[in-house]
């Protein structure tokens, strides 16, 4: 077992939940001011929308292919009652696009506001399931798995990711960071390909304030 501090050790949950949480909270408000009679704002929501459900599925299925799997020859019974509600959100999120794609193709007031809130309790429950990773199933992990067992873990999942889904996840992660947990992920770029530490600059240069930004930039690793 691992002598470091949870401290100090790989967080497979709470950074990408940040991004998640973000991504949530701004679609919701985007759906509540949405005047539903003017094509273009309707337009602007449905690409937000589906931009934030591409993440949403493949978030949920690296945790059920990949996290929740670290605790399968230790505590398999710890990770049931998160598998349990992995199976309850995708129905609601299955629910919730069906009802998005109808009323993206039939704008109404009254449709959108029902939609509205549909989102919004969604997103209540969402949150919940979110905590409970962060709070009981990260510290079964850390109890349970070595550094090791965890980093290979995170190397599996990201591999697994689409160029898509890792712009969408660094789009929503980058400004929902703290600033020196927003530098520590770019200065952990060190050895990745320059394509991959471009493309996070291109997306940071997009969605942070100019003071962020140039914080950042200047994280960034020199090459040896």
């Amino acid at each position: 077992m691992n002598a470091n501090t949870t401290a100090e050790r790989d967080d497979l949950f709470t950074h990408i939940h940040k991004g998640l949480r973000l991504g949530l909270f701004d679609i919701t408000v985007r759906a509540g001011r949405t005047d539903w009679a003017d094509p273009a704002q309707v337009t602007e929501l449905g690409e937000h929308w589906h931009g934030m459900l591409t993440l949403l599925r493949a978030h949920n299925d690296h945790e059920d292919q990949h996290i929740l799997r670290l605790l399968d020859p230790h505590d398999p019974v710890a990770t049931e009652p998160t598998e349990d509600q992995h199976r309850d959100l995708d129905d609601l999120l299955d629910d919730l696009a069906e009802r998005f794609e109808v009323v993206l193709a039939g704008p109404d007031a009254a449709a959108g506001l029902g939609l509205y809130r549909d989102l919004a309790r969604f997103v209540a429950a969402y949150l919940t399931h979110m905590h409970d990773e962060e709070t009981r199933v990260m510290r079964r992990i850390w109890d349970c798995c070595t550094d090791e067992e965890i980093a290979g873990t995170r190397q599996r999942f990201m591999a697994d990711m689409s160029p898509q889904v890792q712009a969408l996840s660094t789009e929503y992660m980058l400004p929902a960071l703290d600033r020196s947990t927003r530098k520590a992920l770019v200065a952990g770029l060190a050895d990745a390909p320059p394509a991959v530490l471009a493309a996070v600059l291109v997306i940071a240069g997009r969605v942070l304030a100019p003071a962020d930004l140039a914080e950042l930039t200047a994280a960034v690793p020199v090459p040896a």
